[in-house]
């Protein structure tokens, strides 16, 4: 099993603002830090230059142009991959998390090795719009049946820990999603490699005020088209998800 050395990758478009206190709380735990400039404007990448200035743990991987979320996140798991990390941390850039949790996330992903996926299960207060909770149990539903199982709790919060050898390895072979389709996307995926999840819950917030990357029509008609395209994987499937399914029955897992 390789040495355990994580990092964490922050996907940014927008959320120049609220960047630094997100590196400050990372640098704190002693995480180095790879920011991914997802073809902001000027005004969020001077923000993303002075963050880079201010911490010394921050490397950024530039994009030219916007590729969305799922991009930056492919982007960013693939440098940790080429820099010999063992583990990305994946925490959005919008403050929207309990940063606290930081440590004991990392401590899980140590405890297990590099096999498995350590993800946040959210737990809302009630600044959260009621659409995106209906949203979040439709598309988690979905994902139950691409996966013919629970395993996957929360297909959709961004503050995971992802092994990295073996994410690397997925999306150097597939091509998924880049926009808001890529955090659900990854999972089910990694799920079908015969990846394992665990997940604990991590209080999430909207801030008011807060800017969200969301298109309501494009990305909602997107998630819709994945959704089709994992049954369809799902089905291909079948026979190796109903055996992994008994299994794990068997063996009272």
């Amino acid at each position: 099993m390789m040495s355990y050395n994580p990092c964490a990758v922050i996907p940014v478009y927008r959320h120049g603002k609220t960047l630094p206190a997100v590196c400050e709380r990372l640098e704190y735990y002693g995480l180095p830090i790879i920011v991914v400039d997802d073809g902001n404007e000027a005004d969020t990448r001077e923000d993303i230059n002075q963050v880079h200035k201010r911490f010394t743990s921050v490397e950024i991987v530039q994009h030219a142009k916007n590729q969305g979320k799922g991009g930056a996140v492919r982007s960013g798991i693939l440098h940790a991959d080429a820099l010999g990390y063992s583990h990305a941390f994946q925490i959005d850039a919008d403050g929207q998390h309990d940063l606290e949790q930081i440590p004991f996330f990392l401590e899980q992903a140590k405890l297990r090795g590099d096999g498995s996926i350590i993800c946040g299960h959210p737990v809302y207060d009630e600044s959260v719009p009621s659409s995106r909770k209906t949203g979040r149990k439709i598309t988690n539903m979905w994902v139950h049946i691409e996966t013919l199982s629970t395993d996957i709790v929360d297909a959709m919060c961004g503050f995971r820990v992802y092994p990295v050898k073996q994410t690397a390895k997925v999306l150097r072979h597939v091509c998924i999603g880049l926009r808001m389709t890529f955090d659900i996307e990854i999972l089910v995926r990694l799920y079908w490699k015969g990846v394992s999840f665990v997940f604990f819950p991590l209080k999430v917030i909207y801030p008011e005020g807060g800017i969200s990357n969301f298109r309501m029509v494009k990305d909602n008609i997107a998630i819709s088209a994945m959704h089709t395209k994992l049954f369809i994987g799902m089905i291909v499937r079948l026979p190796f998800l109903l055996f992994r399914s008994y299994e794990r029955r068997r063996k009272g897992v």
